[in-house]
């Protein structure tokens, strides 16, 4: 023995140093991966803070976009109307019927037609002065064509925060006016566009914060978004709008991170999105952890590999073990499926039951429905797809202790150990029921395939495989009658 000993070490030896400065190269140049990986797994987290404000922008520019349509329409409309009617109380139904039509064209839930006076008609025929409201001077010296958008914090009539579109035109008459619509719907699209813990706010040139989500830890102080971030970013990110780049990144106080992204109408606003550093670090270690853990498995894999090739002799020893017990278990089992056949389910399940006569357990049986015309219909060679994917499937849904196999040409069964309640005995049913129907099978074009099932309870409904099976299969034949893609338990 001692000899044996000697010269396996003798004749391994040569092998050790060579490894060991293998396996020493090998984490170097790990090490260095990951070192690269961390700092490319933060620009990934970056990458989809960018992606978070720009798909922002394009939100509401989209919805900027909507309402500025409906306004260039009730200026086509006006534009037809006599400048008179807007003194004449008995035409304000046709104003109204216009304000209306917008209204129900879009998401807005105020619209205005204005004369140069102030004079204003809403869409419930009211007539209302806005001369003196803030956002007046807005529209006052708009000309006909002019199409604008602004934001006020309060519309002066509902008390709303909104951002306003207006369009000026000339009344058929010749004197001018301009019609409003009020929408509030930005705030909802803002919050929902919000993800974690990330702020999402539409802001002016100027820093003035329009619209912000509605996040519990809101972190900005103030009004100004421009405070956020410090430094000389303000003056940076107020050119950077007005030039109407693609999107800026700033550093920011407290370690936060703001994505800047113009907005690419002729309003001078830019969507933004502000993170923490704790945020951003989340997502990146999100990111990182999947390589990180395909960097462990490797140093396992390259471990293992050369202490396989030491142990090379108990390696050929246990594989010849393992093709023996190979051998063994393909006697057992279905080649079509990979479960077990007839013979070895039945021999398996008979042997749980001997050992365990009071453990509660199930056997359901599984039929594919109308098998013979997918037969018929789609081939041999496909129904064979159907059984394998079928059988694949049926066994990956259970524990590796519990019994599937194969019993018939279209026949299955499964033997679930341990049922300890009824809930655990509704949880497996619910398994099957969803199973039998939604398979599907085929490459490409994928055929729906459904399937009836038998269950019964071992050991009430039976203590021995013979008697279990036939409860089993009478539920079966009660599926099956009762319109198949269905399952069904035994009743006494």
């Amino acid at each position: 023995m001692t000899n044996r000993i000697k010269g396996l070490i003798k004749q391994y030896s040569q092998w050790f140093a060579p490894i060991i400065v293998f396996v020493i190269a090998v984490f170097i140049i790990l090490a260095f991966f990951l070192d690269h990986t961390i700092l490319d797994s933060h620009d990934r987290a970056r990458a989809e803070i960018v992606a978070e404000a720009l798909l922002l922008e394009r939100k509401v520019e989209s919805k900027l976009v909507d309402d500025r349509a409906i306004v260039r329409s009730m200026q086509q409309t006006f534009a037809n109307v006599s400048s008179e009617s807007m003194t004449q109380e008995e035409d304000d139904g046709t104003f109204a019927g216009i304000l209306n039509n917008a209204l129900r064209a879009g998401e807005g839930y105020l619209a205005l037609v204005v004369d140069q006076k102030g004079n204003a008609v809403d869409a419930a025929g009211e007539r209302v002065s806005v001369a003196d409201l803030p956002w007046y001077t807005e529209i006052a010296e708009m000309a006909a064509g002019d199409v604008k958008s602004f934001h006020v914090t309060d519309d002066g009539l509902k008390g709303n925060d909104a951002v306003v579109s207006a369009g000026a035109f000339n009344f058929s008459g010749g004197s001018s006016g301009v019609c409003l619509y009020f929408n509030n719907t930005w705030i909802p699209v803002l919050a929902v566009t919000g993800k974690g813990k990330a702020l999402m706010t539409i802001v002016g040139d100027d820093g003035t914060i329009l619209m912000r989500s509605d996040v519990s830890d809101y972190f900005i102080r103030g009004n100004n978004y421009w405070q956020l971030i410090g430094g000389d970013a303000p003056s940076s990110a107020k050119n950077h709008i007005r030039r109407k780049d693609s999107y800026a990144i700033y550093l920011a106080q407290n370690n936060y991170t703001v994505i800047e992204v113009p907005m690419q109408t002729d309003v001078p606003w830019a969507a933004c999105v502000s993170v923490s550093g704790n945020y951003i670090d989340s997502i990146a270690s999100a990111y990182f952890q999947s390589t990180k853990t395909l960097v462990i498995e490797l140093l396992i894999a390259v471990v293992g590999f050369f202490a396989l090739l030491i142990i090379l002799n108990v390696i050929s020893k246990i594989r010849r073990l393992k093709e023996s017990q190979a051998l063994g278990e393909k006697a057992d089992h279905d080649q079509l499926t990979g479960l077990r056949n007839k013979a070895a389910t039945e021999r398996d399940i008979q042997e749980f039951m001997d050992a365990n006569p009071n453990t509660q357990s199930i056997l359901f049986i599984l039929d594919i429905d109308d098998f013979k015309s997918v037969n018929d219909t789609m081939g041999h060679s496909f129904g064979d797809d159907v059984l394998h994917e079928f059988g694949f499937r049926l066994g990956s849904m259970f524990r590796a202790t519990d019994i599937a196999g194969r019993i018939g040409g279209d026949e299955f069964m499964v033997f679930v150990k341990n049922i300890p309640d009824e809930a655990t005995i509704e949880k497996e049913a619910k398994k099957i029921r969803e199973f039998i129907s939604s398979f599907r099978a085929g490459e490409g074009v994928k055929r729906e395939i459904t399937a009836s099932s038998g269950a019964a309870v071992f050991p009430a409904d039976g203590s021995s495989f013979e008697t279990l099976y036939k409860s089993a299969d009478k539920a079966l034949y009660e599926s099956k009658r009762s319109g198949k893609r269905q399952l069904s338990f035994f009743r006494h």
